[in-house]
């Protein structure tokens, strides 16, 4: 362990994760930019503040609307360690809820289904789609009366985690905080309206568990270097030029690349056939594809025609889970055609995402030797500074402005 602020960006974690003066070079202004040391990735003290001041009072990706999509619906889950269940009530509205009775914390739901109510398989309390609880029987002191009733119902609800929803996004917290959603997302909404991606379905989802920390596969979405050399014979058979937008207002990067010959959801190679564009894309967004990086852990690469979403969800500083989901419009799933066409942009996933998604694996393997260390930044690298900078900011506090 070393003391006192380090020069050294490797391995060698120091008595103190939080402390600024370990990020002075990472802080610092100019041509020399830099990454979060090495310690950030392999440090379960820095993890742990990192789910602490970022994720759990943060606006995170947990999935889309479409997951519970009638009435009555539920799906539980363990995301980022947390037992969750997302319920759709009776009054259609999605709720996400802390998936613990309120009696003896058993788990009052698996897997999905449709109900009316849920009930603890332990002893039987019961609580309405909304939250409510509605029954606990025989639940009765050692006089024989009862020790819920209506005067105090209220306090034994399930605890019901703040949750709101955008473009058919379901965004959850783990902690009351300031800041709603839209502030959040700032003017992105309006950047993507016409995608209309409220409108679209998940017609399919890839799970891959993760030997490495969350922010390796964030960084690697975010790294225009790359490409010439993990992508050479697919990504990089692209030819663009990024257009310049106005500066975003919300907590997130977009870049748009426009080129010829449909969207990067698909190769430029025979065999990669795609579905028109959506008939709504602004005209001159129609020849490109959005690359958007919405903080903490969700990217969305947006073409003409669909929507390739990714999360990076933290499980421990060694591990992650990335879900990878392609959108389509409504309208392209109903087409007769949809499966066969579809195929094509799978294949395309299967061979982009697995080339992204063996370089972090690789790098992160390479960076746990003790002779790893950061080298500086290039100018196509930019954007991981900016990410070091954003996550700074939460887990030790904003960037001094002198």
């Amino acid at each position: 362990m070393l003391d006192g602020a380090s020069e050294d960006y490797g391995h060698a974690e120091p008595e103190n994760v939080l402390d600024p003066r370990h990020f002075a070079a990472v802080r610092a202004r100019g041509k020399s930019l830099r990454a979060l040391p090495l310690w950030c990735y392999t440090s379960e003290r820095f993890f742990e503040a990192e789910m602490q001041r970022l994720f759990m009072p943060g606006w995170n990706l947990f999935d889309r609307l479409d997951i519970v999509p009638n009435r009555g619906d539920f799906h539980a889950t363990t995301f980022m360690k947390v037992p969750i269940v997302v319920a759709r009530g009776n009054d259609d509205k999605v709720r996400a809820f802390a998936n613990t009775c309120r009696h003896r914390g058993a788990l009052i739901a698996k897997g999905d289904g449709n109900c009316k109510a849920f009930r603890c398989p332990y002893h039987s309390w019961t609580y309405t789609l909304e939250g409510k609880l509605m029954g606990t029987p025989n639940y009765n002191d050692l006089d024989g009366k009862p020790v819920i009733d209506a005067s105090n119902r209220h306090e034994y609800g399930l605890i019901e985690l703040p949750s709101e929803s955008w473009g058919g996004f379901l965004f959850i917290k783990f902690k009351k905080s300031p800041g709603t959603l839209a502030e959040h997302l700032g003017d992105l909404p309006e950047r993507l309206e016409s995608h209309r991606l409220e409108d679209m379905i998940c017609a399919r989802r890839v799970v891959y568990e993760m030997d490495a920390n969350w922010k390796c596969f964030v960084e690697n979405y975010n790294d225009i270097y790359h490409i010439p050399t993990v992508h050479k014979d697919s990504l990089a058979r692209w030819q663009g030029t990024t257009i310049e937008e106005a500066p975003p207002t919300g907590e997130y990067f977009c870049a748009f690349v426009a080129h010829e010959g449909g969207s990067q959801l698909l190769l430029p190679l025979p065999g990669y056939d795609g579905f028109p564009p959506m008939p709504q894309i602004r005209e001159e967004r129609k020849k490109g594809t959005y690359f958007v990086s919405l903080h903490p852990a969700m990217m969305m690469t947006l073409g003409n025609d669909g929507a390739l979403v990714f999360r990076s969800e933290p499980i421990s500083a060694k591990k992650s889970r990335l879900t990878v989901s392609s959108l389509f419009p409504k309208s392209t799933v109903e087409r007769n055609d949809f499966e066969q066409i579809a195929q094509n942009y799978y294949r395309r996933n299967s061979l982009v995402v697995q080339e992204d998604v063996d370089i972090s694996l690789r790098q992160y393997a390479g960076l746990m030797s003790p002779f790893a260390r950061i080298a500086r930044l290039n100018s196509s690298e930019t954007l991981l500074n900016e990410i070091a900078n954003w996550i700074l900011d939460r887990v030790i506090g904003p960037r001094p402005t002198a």
